[in-house]
């Protein structure tokens, strides 16, 4: 009788320790996802499930779960003061919108996500600053965030982060754009566009196209390159990857192989030729004497053209 009143009175006891913890375990065991968020489930070492959404049960003391946030976060780099290519100083902050496609991957490389893509941007922004002339950086603020993002996503990708955007903040120059750049502009910026391909300066000319040309020469078109050439021009380039542009200085426009055109002047050479130029291998009259370029029309607008190369 009195085992059986002992057994009885353990049993009793373990039904109370058990119903006592049962909420307890519970509310360890089970987890619940909030929406737009991933639970990333380690056991002993390795991923055993990543959970999108609803309820997931894991082991205590056993799992190990790390929740990540998929919907874009923000992160602010404060002004600093940056180098150009041509040594001018200038100001500007940075923010950079994220997104994690692979939370599996950015849980097991990564300790701390934001301070990882804080890191990132910090070496993305002063290299691709560096890389250009202040008239570049001031003319073409769109491209060089695009140079950012891109410089960016190159080094988180593999954490399973993409960049979505990068916004730079107004620029604050210590001297005016320009002062002291020997750099042409067209040579400025195509040199710039190749570098954002990943190829190096002036690279096989199955790599340039006019529209590569035409982006390069946008943010240069001002009133004050206007008035110093005067004249429509017509650029034809033979060649693999040639075409026509056509420039209007007086208006400041540019027009990709136009159907129908009236230029002051028209320049015909190869792409090989404008990129030895370019590259101040060969200048305007050294490939006019070689017979390398035609030129029909207004001679002294062709003259005038010589500052963009």
């Amino acid at each position: 009788t009195i085992q059986r009143l002992t057994a009885a009175f353990v049993e009793s006891v373990m039904w109370i320790i058990f119903l006592s913890l049962f909420p307890v375990l519970g509310w360890k065991c089970l987890k619940r996802v909030r929406q737009n968020n991933a639970l990333v489930k380690h056991r002993l070492g390795h991923t055993a499930s990543v959970k999108y959404s609803g309820y997931d049960v894991v082991l205590p003391f056993i799992d190990r779960v790390v929740e990540i946030n998929l919907g874009p976060q923000n992160i602010l780099l404060p002004s600093s003061t940056y180098h150009s290519k041509d040594k001018v100083l200038m100001e500007s902050g940075l923010i950079v919108v994220y997104q994690v496609k692979d939370p599996a991957v950015c849980v097991r490389e990564l300790q701390d996500i934001e301070q990882s893509v804080i890191l990132a941007s910090k070496t993305a922004l002063p290299t691709v600053l560096s890389q250009s002339n202040a008239d570049m950086i001031n003319c073409s603020k769109k491209l060089i965030e695009y140079a950012v993002t891109k410089n960016i996503n190159n080094a988180v990708y593999m954490w399973g982060i993409e960049i979505t955007s990068a916004e730079l903040s107004p620029f604050k120059f210590s001297v005016p754009p320009g002062a002291g750049s020997s750099e042409s502009p067209i040579s400025t910026a195509i040199n710039f566009i190749q570098k954002l391909a990943g190829h190096n300066p002036l690279p096989p000319k199955e790599k340039f196209t006019i529209d590569d040309m035409i982006l390069a020469l946008k943010p240069y078109l001002t009133q004050r390159l206007g008035e110093d050439v005067n004249a429509v021009a017509l650029l034809q380039l033979s060649g693999e990857n040639g075409g026509q542009c056509l420039i209007d200085f007086k208006t400041q426009t540019m027009v990709a192989n136009p159907s129908s055109c009236h230029p002051d002047v028209t320049i015909d050479m190869s792409v090989d030729t404008l990129l030895s130029m370019i590259d101040d291998r060969e200048s305007l009259m050294d490939v006019y004497q070689a017979g390398k370029i035609k030129i029909e029309g207004d001679l002294d607008a062709a003259w005038r053209l010589q500052k963009l190369f």
